[in-house]
């Protein structure tokens, strides 16, 4: 019989629907990890928050949906049936689980630092709430991270934070930095759009959310399309903010807007020169840059999170503050100078291609496992 493993999050499928998967990094690293694990020989147990009790089978994993959207109480449960299941291993795969829950000498996964929203309330006590909310959260994680037999971090913003918070606390030996990763494509499949493009195609393919930048980019565009002719955008994704960008560009030519499944995302960008990934906060390595370099776009980046792990600036992409002039003017030098944009577009690519591939992250993780003994459970 093969050893399980249970790996806890908030929502890996979706919770009022257990046949879909969600869409966002998490899931996809989640989704990265089950099939690793199942190919190394375990037996994976997914647990999460849903609506209904469910028991679904998933990409050779069980997950278990909890009958409730409360995360402690779905952590509670989780851990309750991991006893009866005699599981050894826990894997926390993210953040917000129910922390008070969780078990000492265990692997915490941490997709980097979300409470890194700056307010603009002027008002005192709002600004003390949220201050008080950021060291909240801030110290879970921290919490988490002492705790755990081992902390993956995808990216070094949290290491570092982690390093500097804990003092003598941190310790070296029990956090390892193991960035996010994209799938390289074959060369053929998007080395023809740089040859003699009419127009320019930039792509903004991730959620439509405030902190994924989708206002600050809107702003951006609003002070570029004084030459439209040149560009064609598209936005890949949905959101809470697609009615307001339906609202902005609804109806115009040069402007589209797309729901696209998570599989098919390489085609598109495949077929792209630029992808602008405008994070104001709340950002780790990201998988929307990091697939976007895996097609041989143009990155321009906000110099927000894990984003500064993946992007050299003016060397395989650009890193720019978040600030909607700058993306504009960002837009528009690589609009105007295709030789510079198809080199950035290379490098990106190559970086992406050694770096931070599939394959790598795999190895790398393996070793984590195979670190902490894990994989003894196999022998």
């Amino acid at each position: 019989m093969k050893p399980k493993i249970a790996v806890i999050t908030h929502a890996f499928l979706n919770p009022k629907n257990p046949t879909e998967l969600n869409i966002g990094g998490v899931e996809t690293w989640i989704l990265e990890l089950v099939r690793l694990l199942t190919e190394l020989g375990f037996a994976p147990v997914v647990y999460q928050i849903s609506e209904q009790n469910f028991t679904f089978n998933f990409e050779g994993a069980e997950v278990v949906g909890l009958g409730t959207l409360d995360r402690p109480k779905m952590s509670q449960l989780s851990h309750q049936d991991i006893d009866s299941k005699n599981i050894r291993w826990i894997i926390y795969a993210s953040s917000f689980i129910g922390e008070k829950y969780c078990r000492p000498g265990q692997i915490f996964i941490q997709h980097g630092i979300y409470w890194d929203y700056t307010t603009s309330e002027r008002n005192f006590f709002s600004r003390w709430k949220w201050e008080y909310i950021r060291k909240t959260l801030s110290q879970i994680d921290l919490g988490l991270c002492r705790e755990s037999r081992l902390t993956i971090a995808v990216d070094t913003n949290f290491l570092n934070f982690a390093r500097i918070n804990l003092g003598h606390r941190f310790d070296p030996k029990k956090i390892r930095y193991i960035p996010n990763f994209a799938i390289p494509q074959d060369k053929a499949l998007w080395q023809g759009k740089w040859n003699n493009p009419k127009e320019i195609k930039v792509v903004f393919a991730r959620r439509f959310e405030h902190r994924r930048g989708v206002n600050l980019f809107i702003e951006a565009l609003e002070q570029v399309f004084s030459s439209p002719a040149k560009l064609l955008v598209t936005f890949a994704g949905c959101g809470s903010l697609s009615s307001h960008l339906f609202e902005k560009f609804g109806g115009t030519p040069w402007v589209k807007i797309e729901k696209i499944p998570h599989n098919k995302i390489y085609g598109l960008l495949n077929q792209s020169h630029i992808a602008v990934v405008p994070s104001i906060y709340s950002e780790g390595t990201s998988f929307s840059c990091l697939e976007a370099m895996a097609s041989g776009c143009a990155v321009i980046a906000s110099d927000v999170g894990g984003l500064c792990n993946i992007v050299l600036p003016d060397y395989n992409g650009l890193l720019v503050r978040p600030i909607a002039t700058e993306i504009a003017f960002s837009i528009e030098s690589l609009t105007e100078d295709i030789h510079r944009t198809e080199t950035l577009a290379k490098r990106g690519y190559d970086m992406a291609s050694n770096s931070f591939s599939l394959s790598m992250w795999r190895q790398r993780v393996r070793q984590a496992l195979c670190e902490v003994g894990i994989l003894n459970q196999l022998m």
